[in-house]
């Protein structure tokens, strides 16, 4: 089947649904990472209290407990690199053999070429690997903070120990923002499998996957906690 065929079988509906797929998971994005709001999200708020605890880090003269989390931060981080690597292998034996998936749901799937299956799990797979690529960077930066905090100096008073605690904190949450738009990506993606059961299906789906990723930044019980004095 020819690119221009491909497009044809899509459908117009399918452009705006894969359109609403990117423009939403970007803005959504944008908004969750801006700083200067009147409306900080879970993931602003916890970026202050990042830079706060690698201060506290750094007055301390014992920093196992710091050292500690961290390394359990850096498992997850691990964890869902792993996971997400086992899902990518998973969709691409998938996209090799497409006649197995429309054969398990016939009846559920409506008819469309095999091309057109592969091509909606071809979004699947690229969001995925996005995730994978995420967290992989994200333990990579959790790993040059605990270096910094290592190189910490013993004195924390001094201003050689100030500036490398906030140098420790600009990793530690440049590492969190790099795992979080993995985790996005993968609520993204799982919403990009509904993609399967046509366009609207696709939207629907994208609309409760954002409202929920909205829900949790913004009108969460875990908000209210870090708000709550």
């Amino acid at each position: 089947m020819m690119l221009t065929d491909l497009l044809a079988a899509l459908g117009w509906i399918d452009g705006v649904a894969l359109a609403l797929f990117v423009g939403l998971w970007f803005a959504t994005t944008w908004r969750i990472e801006k700083d200067e709001t009147k409306r900080p999200s879970v993931h602003v708020l916890m970026k202050r209290f990042r830079y706060r605890w690698m201060n506290e880090m750094a007055a301390r003269e014992v920093r196992i407990f710091d050292s500690a989390i961290l390394n359990g931060i850096r498992q997850s981080t691990a964890f869902f690199g792993s996971t997400t690597l086992l899902a990518i292998g998973g969709i691409a034996a998938v996209i090799g053999q497409p006649e197995l998936l429309l054969g398990a749901g016939r009846g559920i799937l409506p008819e469309m070429p095999v091309q057109v299956v592969q091509l909606k799990l071809l979004l699947v797979l690229a969001t995925m690997a996005f995730a994978f690529l995420r967290f992989v960077w994200s333990n990579r930066l959790f790993s040059y903070c605990a270096i910094v905090m290592a190189a910490m100096p013993n004195d924390g008073t001094t201003e050689e120990a100030k500036r490398t605690a906030i140098r420790a904190a600009r990793l530690n949450s440049f590492a969190a923002r790099s795992f979080n738009r993995g985790l996005r990506a993968i609520y993204y993606a799982l919403a990009a499998l509904a993609w399967l059961l046509g366009p609207v299906a696709f939207i629907v789906a994208l609309a409760l996957t954002n409202w929920e990723v909205i829900r949790r930044e913004f009108f969460s019980a875990s908000r209210k906690a870090l708000l709550a004095d």
